[in-house]
């Protein structure tokens, strides 16, 4: 019961910091949905408290922008929160290169079945004065449908490094979530060895 009552309150705080932060409409409806779980789980009433988080927990995901959480290199991934981190951020020249991100305030897609989250990526490499070298010739798409409002979503991108001078760089990753349109970048400096 206590582990339920630090989760609300914890929402409810966050609710109330992004209200006072954003001066969002949309953030004040997560602090009252919060607020009115923690008074049903007080009361005893526990499906309730439950029902009453998931919609501020939904508030609060509306609201958000869309972000990229957790984003690095990585050897190998199996799931979400599941992978193998590479060891630092050099590379050897024309290496295959791979990306997990976490992303947060997506959307989703009915779809027959459930809901649908769909991606695209795109990718640019850039010198350290920020001229682009390369980028993706077309956006990769990623996509997952599940029967739920899955939360825990990672995108993971893979692909070979053009022949690059050994040197300092800097990969962008672009995400557009196609439910709502937004985009978000991540930048993951990098160096190749020589």
């Amino acid at each position: 019961m206590k582990d339920w009552a630090s989760r609300i309150s914890g929402i409810a705080v966050a609710g109330a910091l992004l209200f006072a932060v954003t001066g969002t409409a949309g953030a004040g409806e997560v602090a009252d949905k919060a607020a009115e779980a923690e008074t049903l789980l007080q009361a005893g009433k526990t499906a309730e408290a439950q029902a009453a988080l998931d919609s501020a927990i939904e508030a609060f995901w509306k609201a958000v922008p869309l972000t990229l959480r957790n984003a690095r290199f990585v050897d190998d991934v199996k799931g979400f929160g599941d992978f193998t981190a590479h060891a630092g951020s050099n590379f050897a020249p024309s290496s295959t290169l791979q990306i997990y991100v976490e992303p947060q305030g997506f959307g989703w897609a009915e779809v027959d079945g459930g809901y649908k989250i769909a991606f695209a990526s795109e990718i640019e490499i850039r010198n350290a004065g920020g001229q682009i070298l390369t980028k993706s010739s077309a956006p990769a798409r990623l996509e997952k449908i599940g029967r739920n409002k899955n939360r825990e979503f990672q995108i993971s991108v893979g692909f070979q490094l053009p022949a690059l001078k050994a040197g300092d760089y800097v990969l962008v990753l672009t995400v557009t979530d196609e439910a709502t349109g937004r985009s978000a970048p991540v930048e993951l400096p990098f160096s190749i060895s020589g």
